[in-house]
């Protein structure tokens, strides 16, 4: 169940994506088809827009892989230390979730505060981006992976997932299975997918989504307390 919560999510998360990071996106596919001159020349632009897509989101799904893991340590290490814990964290789990499905709903901008007031931090981060090279398969892997460090109240909705789950490679797995939800975004910046925002951002879908992640949220809780 977490695992599909942290896909859906993933997917469903692109028109805050749009909002927050479309204008890094655009940047940053750009940025790398006007520094490869290989990828300029070719006769098939649209492929190399690809790649690069493919590469950043690569990048992004590592860095969030990279987060579960640490949460799920951290998790695991605490339960072991301290064995009323994993009810606890379960709590904070299905409580942020249910603030996450507030949120998408509409019905609460909490979390965009929270957004807000974490992001100056990460300036001097936004302003390393900038001097990667994206020439280089790599230097696309590192920018992509710098994106995934990027403040984000659903990213961190998700650790708290990943945390409560007591385990490395299940936190790692729950990060990953939300990198590949936001898979279709970063792809569609580059030109593979041509995806509509305008039924994701519509009303109707905001509400459904949102109370179904109360739903989620709702059922860690009962967990929790069993």
């Amino acid at each position: 169940m977490e695992l599909w919560a942290a896909f859906l999510l993933g997917v469903s998360s692109a028109p805050h994506c749009m909002a927050m990071c479309g204008g890094i996106a655009s940047a940053l596919i750009v940025g790398s088809q006007s520094t490869d001159k290989a990828m300029i020349a070719s006769d098939r632009p649209g492929h190399s827009a690809i790649q690069a897509a493919l590469l950043f989101g690569t990048g992004k799904m590592l860095a969030y892989m990279g987060l579960g893991l640490l949460a799920g340590l951290g998790g695991f290490l605490l339960i072991n230390t301290q064995q009323q814990a994993l009810g606890g964290l379960r709590m904070v789990a299905g409580l942020l979730m249910i603030l996450l499905g507030l949120y998408t709903a509409g019905w609460w901008n909490g979390l965009r505060h929270v957004e807000q007031s974490v992001y100056r931090f990460w300036q001097p981060l936004l302003s390393r981006i900038r001097h990667v090279s994206l020439q280089s398969w790599h230097g696309k892997l590192l920018a992509g992976a710098a994106w995934g460090l990027l403040p984000c109240g659903i990213v961190y909705t998700m650790l708290a997932t990943a945390l409560a789950s007591g385990n490395i490679m299940q936190g790692m797995l729950i990060m990953m299975s939300f990198g590949l939800g936001t898979m279709p975004f970063v792809l569609s910046a580059g030109g593979l997918v041509k995806l509509s925002s305008r039924w994701m951002s519509s009303r109707w879908f905001r509400s459904l989504l949102g109370l179904v992640l109360i739903g989620f949220g709702i059922g860690t809780l009962y967990m929790a307390m069993r």
